[in-house]
């Protein structure tokens, strides 16, 4: 079964660096609360970046959540994430 992924615009938060970013959510096993999603258009060397540092996403709610990278190589200018915590939407 295929998540339903819903757009939105957030910000990306990794270290001390911050940018607006476009992101696709989903909810993939609603019965655990197991949610993520892909981050579009970010640069390669943040990408990288957050394999090491502690990432944040904060959507246009102002809720914000921890983020881990699941894939993307670094010239990837999208790369999929899974969230920590309980969905922010």
């Amino acid at each position: 079964m295929a998540a339903h992924l819903r757009s939105e615009d957030g910000w990306l938060l990794v270290g001390d660096q911050q940018i607006v970013v476009e992101v696709d959510l989903g909810l993939f096993l609603p019965d655990t609360g197991l949610w993520g999603g892909v981050l579009h258009n970010i640069p390669g060397g943040l990408a990288s970046s957050m394999r090491d540092v502690e990432a944040r996403l904060r959507l246009q709610t102002g809720r914000v959540r921890r983020i881990r990278l699941l894939a993307g190589p670094d010239d990837e200018m999208s790369v999929a994430f899974i969230g920590e915590g309980t969905a922010p939407f």
